[in-house]
């Protein structure tokens, strides 16, 4: 089995840090090709009239032993961000467009990203430079370059295209993923991906 399937996700959703881990598996354990996709979900969420579960008291209240049993099966450390739901994180959404003619690089940045937002002892504030300074630091990454990548045109051009991509084809949050035309939201979607992409091969 090999093809392709899309990864559309913001930092700023704890359940899009999940499914990078089970992305990761499904590529491992089929061969297929994981395309990753920064969107800006505050403009998903404005476009579609949708509202952060953190911000509805039930689905905050379920959310969090949710995460819990969620991070658990992928074996991730995990701890509430202080600044969810309310921080932008364009700049580092907008660094990791940069580095997509580099996938290892952007790849380690997307995983450095997630794990400095949901596990790591001090949590990232993404629209905080110092705060991002000591993520790069942390992962060795050059600051300076995820700077000018973050502030780039074609960057923000890139978030902004795939921003509207994903909200033209149907999504309403994140983790979204597709395979071809098909749309998969929630990480817990992604066996039926694994399906979608088995009866391609």
């Amino acid at each position: 089995m090999a093809g392709k399937f899309e990864f559309n996700f913001d930092y700023i959703s704890p359940f899009s840090y999940v499914a990078n881990a089970a992305v990761q598996q499904i590529s491992e354990r089929t061969g297929a090709e994981a395309e990753f996709r920064p969107i800006f979900l505050g403009a998903v969420m404005q476009a579609t009239g949708n509202r952060p579960p953190g911000m509805i008291p039930a689905k905050a209240a379920y959310m969090m032993s949710d995460l819990q049993r969620c991070t658990s099966r992928y074996g991730l450390g995990f701890r509430m961000n202080p600044y969810f739901p309310m921080v932008s994180t364009r700049k580092i959404l907008r660094a990791t467009c940069g580095l997509q003619d580099n996938p290892s690089e952007q790849r380690r940045f997307i995983d450095a990203c997630f794990h400095h937002m949901w596990a790591a002892p001090v949590p990232l504030k993404p629209d905080d430079e110092e705060s991002i300074r000591a993520m790069c630091t942390a992962e060795g990454f050059d600051f300076s370059r995820i700077q000018e990548l973050a502030e780039d045109s074609d960057s923000k051009a890139t978030l902004q295209a795939n921003t509207e991509s994903a909200i033209a084809r149907g999504a309403f949050g994140a983790p979204t993923f597709f395979v071809g035309d098909d749309m998969y939201f929630g990480h817990d979607r992604l066996d039926y991906v694994e399906e979608a992409l088995k009866a391609q091969a």
